[in-house]
């Protein structure tokens, strides 16, 4: 019996020895690394099943994009061309997409204007009255011979009934998955998901932001209204939402297509500078981590962030923290509950370290906020598809806008304030979390990098 039980214990730390130079040479975040040697050694076969499923990372063919480098641009501008690629754009026209029926109006209303060309790119597609509508619409441009592309997230879209998808293909439509789950195979990109939401018609229009193809986003669950942040784009920032959008089709089977043809000449002469970026695999991976925690350094006066999910890397916890301390008012705006309780009891924690740091903490109380949205000062805003969590900054395919426009930002900054008279200060008086829930929540933020 002891034989045995040294056998197995030496069996043990082979299996963990073995898998640390995999894991460290994966994972350059220590707490990241540490988090994953932890799972294997504490659970050496689900652990190592877990991390070939979630935890190795692959690459990523980037877009075709400008050459990234030219002088005179900031801190910020160069961390996200360095990253994706993209120039700061000037001539655009952005029109903001408050909730639901903005957005599916919006949408609906260019889907059914377009006459060569539509891309669609969602995480989450329901076969639901918003998605058989859209889908629908798809099916008739189809027919009448535009090339429509759509690319949906398969555990995002779980549970969507195929008969649509197969329908939309019968008329013309091009379908196409992003990560199916086929087991029982394991596959090293099952838990990093394709959390976009763009779609541009024509090469000339595009969407994006929080709200996906879902009625829930119209009428509401049983966490009550949601609420998000959605954009209408026109102008030379549907360049590069276009050809993000064909290098996801590369990614997921379908045919290289030459962007040239898909990137449509347009009128607008308004001077509106934005900068699209985005995290995906390889050089993207970390990109809106760095961005947004280079923004937080480059504030003056004020920092708000609205989101649904606040567990934020490191790098980017600290410089808010860092800014707080400085003397820069940092204001977050979280919902009151999410649809994730794992992920509630650990932003709970951050929210003791939030007062600690003397930023203020706002809960929602109007329903689901969904809306991701950040402010700095009165001249820089980013409204996309990323949480400040580890998931949508560390792992997840994400895209945001960044707005260098201080009236877009102002209305921004409005709509935040609107958003305020429905939230609840928190404080150090009034925070009260029973002891479990406490406890429960620092167990589980030492997994908050795996997640």
């Amino acid at each position: 019996m002891v034989g045995a039980m040294h056998l197995a214990l030496l069996i043990h730390l082979l299996w963990v020895a073995a898998t640390l130079p995999v894991v460290t040479r994966q994972h350059r975040s220590p707490a990241s690394a540490a988090a994953w040697l932890a799972v294997i050694a504490l659970l050496p076969v689900f652990g190592t099943l877990f991390y070939l499923l979630a935890g190795v990372r692959t690459r990523q063919v980037p877009p075709v994009s400008p050459k990234p480098h030219e002088r005179g641009s900031d801190r910020l501008e160069r961390i996200i061309r360095t990253g994706c690629g993209t120039r700061i754009t000037l001539r655009n026209r952005v029109q903001l997409l408050h909730n639901g029926n903005n957005a599916f109006t919006a949408l609906i209303t260019a889907l059914q204007r377009a006459t060569q060309s539509i891309h669609m790119e969602y995480y989450i597609f329901r076969d639901d009255r918003i998605g058989r509508a859209v889908a629908d619409i798809l099916t008739r441009k189809a027919r009448a011979g535009l090339q429509v592309r759509v690319i949906y997230d398969a555990v995002g879209s779980w549970g969507m009934n195929g008969a649509l998808f197969d329908g939309m293909r019968r008329a013309g439509v091009e379908v196409r998955p992003f990560g199916p789950l086929r087991f029982p195979y394991f596959t090293p990109r099952s838990t990093r998901r394709n959390h976009r939401k763009i779609v541009v018609t024509d090469g000339k229009i595009a969407f994006l932001g929080g709200i996906n193809i879902a009625k829930y986003y119209l009428d509401g669950d049983d966490m009550g209204r949601w609420r998000d942040e959605h954009l209408r784009i026109e102008g030379d920032a549907v360049a590069d939402l276009q050809r993000l959008f064909l290098s996801d089709w590369a990614y997921v089977g379908g045919q290289r297509l030459d962007a040239a043809r898909y990137i449509a000449r347009h009128t607008v002469r308004q001077r509106l500078p934005l900068q699209a970026a985005w995290a995906g695999e390889g050089p993207t991976r970390t990109t809106l981590a760095d961005a947004f925690a280079t923004a937080v350094m480059q504030a003056r006066e004020r920092i708000r962030i609205c989101t649904p999910y606040f567990l934020p890397p490191d790098v980017l916890f600290e410089a808010l923290r860092m800014a707080s301390r400085s003397g820069i008012r940092v204001e977050v705006m979280l919902p009151t509950c999410s649809d994730s309780s794992i992920a509630d009891w650990i932003a709970d924690t951050y929210v003791e370290d939030l007062l600690d740091a003397e930023i203020a903490v706002y809960c929602y109380e109007n329903g689901f906020l969904h809306a991701k949205l950040f402010l700095v000062d009165d001249c820089l805003a980013s409204v996309g598809t990323a949480n400040m969590d580890y998931r949508s900054l560390a792992d997840n395919w994400e895209v945001t806008m960044f707005i260098r426009d201080r009236q877009t930002v102002a209305a921004l900054s409005a709509t935040f304030d609107r958003d305020l008279a429905s939230c609840r200060r928190i404080t150090r008086a009034t925070w009260r979390r029973s002891a479990w829930r406490r406890m429960l929540g620092n167990v589980l933020r030492l997994a908050s990098p795996l997640m």
